[in-house]
C-alpha cells in the first residue's frame, strides 16, 4: 500500500508477481489499483471520453521490470511504468528506461559503465520539485568508493555525456510558437565527492540474545557519535556553449545513543548537516538546475515504547526559508519482523512495509526509489 498524491492520484495499492525468477533472467510485474482516483474522481482529470468509476481503465496501473544476464558482467535491464489504462491519455501515462550495464575491474570494487535510454524520467530537484526529462540517451562512468591510505579519505567520481530533451523556463532558447517548453541539448556532465569522518566516541553493543541486543532488532546497537565531513564538485558542459559550476561543503553530526533493548526511550539515533555551495552560471535545464544553495538536514529517530519509533527528516534552504522535503516514519521492529509507515507530505508520498528477516521477501521499505530521482547538486543520484 502505498500513496502518491503528485502521479498517482493519492492512495493505491499494489502487489508483485515474478514472472522469471533464474539466475539469467528476472521478470517481476507489479499490478497497481489507485483506490482514491476511483472512489474522488474529482480529484483527477479523466480524458474526455471517461467520466471515471472504480472499473475506469485509467484507475489501473502497471509496473514491469526485467533483468538479464547478458554475460558474466554485463546486463540488460528495463523499466516500465504505466499509470493509467485510459489509452487516450498514454503519452503523459508512460514511463520508461532501458539500460546496459558492463562492470569493470576488480570483482569486489568494480567500476561501472552504463548505457541508457530514459522516457519521462521522473525526478526530484530539491526546491524545484518534481521534474520529468523527457528523453534522455547517453552513457555514464562511476567509480567505487575509493581511499586515499593512511588518511580516512575516501572518494567516488563520475563522468558522463547524454543527449537530453527537457524543460526550460529560458524564453531566449525557446521558438515562438512551440507545441511545448522543452529544449534539446547534449550535457557533459564530471562530478567528483570526497568524504571523510571522525569517530568522535563509540560504545559497544549488548550481548546477540534474545532478551538483550536483539530484544527489538535482528542486529545489536552499538552506540556512537561521528563528526561527518564531505566536498563535491561539479560541472556540467552544453551544447549551446552554457555551463554550471559548482563547489559545495557539507559538515554535521550524526549517531546513535542506547541499545534498543529496554521498554521505555532506549534508543535515539539523529543527524545533523549544514551544506554550502557556490555555483557559476546556471543550468539552461530546470531539471538539474542547482538553486539550494544553503541547506541543513535534520534526522531525528525516537524509541518511544518497546518496539515503536518515531522518526522525522527534514531538509530546508535556508537561502530562501523553503522547507524542500520532509519524511516521517512509525515503525514497529521486531528481531524478526518490522512494519514501517512513511509520508511526506511535500512530495505528497507515502508506503506502508513490512520486513521479515532470515526469509527471502522482505517487501519494498522505499517503494518509490526506483521511480524517482533524487539530484544534488546537478547530479541524478
Amino acid at each position: 500500500m502505498a500513496l502518491d498524491g503528485d502521479e498517482r492520484g493519492g492512495f493505491f495499492i499494489e502487489r508483485s508477481w515474478s514472472i522469471f525468477n533464474t539466475p539469467r533472467l528476472q521478470w517481476r510485474v507489479t499490478p497497481q489499483y489507485f483506490v482514491q482516483r476511483a472512489i474522488s474522481p474529482t480529484t483527477f482529470q479523466f480524458s474526455e471520453s471517461n467520466e471515471g468509476g472504480i472499473f475506469n481503465p485509467a484507475v489501473f496501473g502497471l509496473k514491469n521490470r526485467i533483468n538479464v544476464g547478458i554475460a558474466p558482467r554485463t546486463n540488460l535491464n528495463s523499466d516500465l511504468a504505466l499509470n493509467s489504462f485510459d489509452f487516450e491519455e498514454i503519452e503523459d501515462n508512460l514511463r520508461g528506461k532501458i539500460g546496459l550495464r558492463q562492470t569493470i575491474g576488480k570483482f569486489d570494487n568494480p567500476y561501472q559503465f552504463d548505457l541508457e535510454y530514459n522516457y519521462r524520467d521522473r525526478l526530484f530537484n530539491g526546491s524545484l520539485g518534481f521534474q520529468t526529462v523527457r528523453s534522455s540517451i547517453g552513457g555514464v562512468v562511476t567509480s567505487p568508493n575509493l581511499a586515499i591510505p593512511g588518511t580516512g579519505i575516501t572518494f567516488n567520481y563520475q563522468a558522463s555525456i547524454q543527449n537530453i530533451n527537457a524543460d526550460t523556463d529560458r524564453e531566449d532558447l525557446l521558438e515562438t510558437e512551440r507545441e511545448s517548453d522543452r529544449i534539446n541539448l547534449t550535457r557533459y556532465q564530471g562530478a567528483l565527492f570526497i568524504n571523510k569522518s571522525f569517530r568522535i566516541w563509540s560504545g559497544q553493543a549488548l550481548p546477540s540474545t534474545k532478551t538483550e541486543g536483539l530484544r527489538y532488532t535482528p542486529t545489536p546497537v552499538v552506540p556512537y557519535l561521528e563528526l561527518i565531513t564531505g566536498v563535491r564538485g561539479v560541472a556540467s558542459f552544453y551544447s549551446n556553449n552554457e555551463n554550471q559550476p559548482s563547489l559545495e561543503g557539507t559538515i554535521g553530526l550524526q549517531g546513535q545513543l542506547g541499545h534498543f533493548s529496554r521498554s521505555w526511550l532506549d534508543y535515539t539515533g539523529f543527524k545533523f548537516s549544514y551544506s554550502q555551495n557556490i555555483r557559476g552560471d546556471e543550468s539552461p535545464f530546470l531539471f538539474d538546475r542547482l538553486v539550494d544553495r544553503q541547506t541543513l538536514e535534520l534526522g531525528f529517530n525516537q524509541q518511544l515504547y518497546g518496539p515503536i519509533r518515531l522518526g522525522i527528516n527534514t531538509s530546508l534552504d535556508l537561502s530562501s526559508s523553503t522547507e524542500i522535503s520532509t519524511d516521517y516514519t512509525l515503525e514497529y521492529s521486531r528481531r524478526t519482523h518490522s512494519v514501517i509507515l512513511r509520508y511526506n507530505p511535500v512530495l505528497e508520498l507515502g508506503s506502508f512495509s513490512l520486513r521479515i528477516s532470515d526469509f527471502n521477501w522482505q517487501g519494498n521499505p522505499e517503494p518509490f526509489r526506483d521511480e524517482i530521482t533524487p539530484v544534488i547538486q546537478g547530479v541524478e543520484q
